[in-house]
């Protein structure tokens, strides 16, 4: 079982507790509010860069329950 712990609100929990959030594969963009990855349909489009699909998922990536931050530590 894997566990984390958030860099800024010292959050401690399981991988499972986490959220998971899209990423883009090309500029990893994903984890702030304002470029979140775009559903509409079969389309996943990214906000940052000129990545689109219709026929992959993104990069999946653990992010703080508490207070969204995606600096994450492993402890265990």
């Amino acid at each position: 079982m894997v566990k984390f712990k958030c860099t800024r609100c010292f959050w401690e929990g399981t991988e499972e507790e986490c959220p998971k959030v899209s990423i883009c594969p090309d500029c990893t963009t994903g984890h702030n509010k304002m470029y979140r990855i775009m559903h509409s349909g079969d389309t996943l489009q990214c906000p940052n860069c000129a990545w689109n699909s219709t026929f992959s998922d993104p990069l999946q990536e653990p992010e703080c329950p508490k207070c969204r931050d995606q600096y994450l530590k492993e402890i265990g």
